[in-house]
């Protein structure tokens, strides 16, 4: 729906926000964080940019940028139920859409 807030989305690019800024600090590169995590450049700035990652990647980012994982995925932005109902709803919106 138009002019709805997007909190997953939100919430993604402010964890990748806070990576490029760690990465950014300790002088690496994408290419070569990625390389050290097992990602491609590529892999990396979409990370970055917001795109969806597992905990194990999450795990592997903290690994290679010397910081707590939950240093990573803190945030700021304050959850509240409708926000998860809705992310539900949407799942099962695109679901159906898939099954027609």
């Amino acid at each position: 729906m138009a002019g709805e807030k997007d909190i997953a989305g939100d919430y993604l690019r402010e964890v990748g926000l806070r990576i490029k800024k760690r990465r950014t600090a300790k002088k690496l590169s994408l290419e070569k964080l990625g390389l050290e995590v097992g990602l491609t450049r590529m892999q990396m700035h979409r990370i970055e940019s917001g795109y969806n990652i597992t905990l194990k990647t999450i795990l592997k980012l903290a690994l290679a940028l010397e910081i707590k994982p939950d240093a990573l995925i803190k945030s700021k932005i304050r959850f509240k139920k409708e926000d998860l109902e809705k992310l539900v709803n949407a799942s099962k919106a695109s679901r159906q859409r898939k099954k027609s």
